[in-house]
């Protein structure tokens, strides 16, 4: 029963060691996981924004993009308030998500 204990404690490292590595972590990404890290969002921050898209990750990942493309030098957790930001002042105009109907960008909300 000990080396079953020892086994799974053994594993459990190695797989949080693991997580830390450059394909660890994008291994836990493709699993829909996400890892604590320094400037990482809040999972308020996450669970609002996934759930005013729609409980749609896809949509979630294009908003963090948009953003992230705009501003690469904010960390995860700028990007995300940004996102929502950007999200609320569309409902509050009624405009499209993510651009306009012609497909140009929505305008910008200043400085992070």
């Amino acid at each position: 029963m000990i080396s079953v204990v020892t086994a799974l404690v053994v594993l459990a490292c190695v797989l949080a060691i693991f997580a830390t590595t450059k394909t660890g972590r994008r291994f836990v990404s493709a699993l829909g996981l996400r890892g604590p890290g320094p400037g990482a969002a809040t999972s308020d921050d996450v669970d609002f924004l996934l759930g005013r898209c729609g409980n749609d990750p896809k949509e979630v990942a294009r908003r963090i993009a948009a953003e992230r493309e705009r501003f690469p030098d904010l960390r995860e957790a700028d990007h995300y308030r940004r996102a929502i930001r950007r999200l609320l002042a569309e409902a509050k105009s009624g405009s499209e998500p993510a651009s306009g109907p012609g497909g140009e960008a929505a305008p910008d909300l200043g400085k992070p």
